[in-house]
């Protein structure tokens, strides 16, 4: 599972999270002021050009060339979870988010919330240091440091329950999860233990994740751009193991008491926040968010 130090790959993310955040306000879908302090120098140029409206699209141009698809399911995918957490607190009455494999998210501290909500971040230990050190140096908690409960994981060799509190289970926390771009790194022994472990919250917790179609581990010719997405992750040393059948969810939630309550793929959730600009957008069809209920 992705509770080890997450890499390249959470770098990428904050890569192209900080891109969107450098198109014009009137067309970003979000701001995430954080994303650029976790970049290494050898991309730090790349941020900055990007604050150039032409040079903003060249490279958004380049990026999708190259792997088509990952940035416009990154922007859409992260103002959908964006737009869930905000709904969700508004609907449900949420006072406590636990995000799952935090990596380099920083949704504690960007999203302007009406009500105060405990922020839980799980992750590997070195790398939430590693975190917390870049905030810390560039001081952008934003006043906020208080709400942000930081808890270190390492799921390869402890269990959730030794390291975790129950002082996060008790009654009055209506808990929200938030697992976005991890449950794609696991290993299949592991996924059981993680969704063991979140049924064991009160009813109506909820879960919101991310997954890959399952038919793309296997057959990633399949899908626009899948083949490129797989070389560049063993090229870092890094796999997708363990994906869904969209087809299966339904059941696979249940075996774990849950409900599924949305089950939204790339093209749908571009079309959402991108509108007509969406039916030329192409690649990471195999990606989806999901959000679920404990029963």
């Amino acid at each position: 599972m992705n509770l080890v130090p997450a890499g390249k790959a959470a770098t990428y993310l904050a890569l192209l999270r900080a891109i969107e955040s450098n198109r014009p306000e009137n067309k970003r879908l979000f701001y995430d002021p954080f994303a650029k302090l976790f970049l290494p120098s050898s991309l730090r140029l790349v941020e900055k050009l990007s604050r150039v409206p032409f040079l903003n699209s060249f490279i958004a141009w380049f990026i999708d060339r190259n792997w088509k698809g990952a940035l416009t399911c990154c922007s859409a995918r992260t103002r959908l979870v964006d737009v869930m957490i905000e709904n969700t607190i508004h609907d449900e009455g949420v006072n406590q988010v636990i995000v799952f494999g935090a990596g380099y998210d920083s949704r504690a501290l960007r999203l302007k919330l009406k009500k105060r909500i405990q922020f839980v971040e799980i992750d590997h230990p070195s790398f939430q240091a590693e975190k917390r050190e870049i905030l810390d140096k560039n001081r952008r908690r934003n006043g906020r440091e208080a709400m942000v409960n930081y808890v270190p994981v390492d799921f390869e060799t402890q269990e959730l329950d030794d390291v975790i509190t129950q002082v996060f289970q008790q009654g009055h926390y209506k808990t929200m999860f938030v697992w976005e771009g991890v449950t794609n790194n696991l290993t299949a022994p592991v996924a059981p233990r993680a969704f063991d472990y979140f049924k064991r919250f009160r009813p109506g917790t909820i879960i919101v994740f991310t997954y890959v179609d399952k038919e793309m581990l296997e057959k990633p010719e399949k899908f626009t751009g899948a083949v490129s997405v797989t070389k560049l992750l063993r090229h870092n040393d890094e796999f997708w193991n363990f994906g869904i059948d969209p087809a299966s969810i339904k059941e696979f939630l249940a075996s774990y008491n849950m409900e599924l309550l949305h089950n939204l793929d790339t093209p749908t959730f571009r079309r959402m926040y991108f509108g007509d600009d969406a039916i030329d957008m192409k690649g990471y069809e195999f990606y989806r968010v999901a959000m679920a209920r404990v029963r």
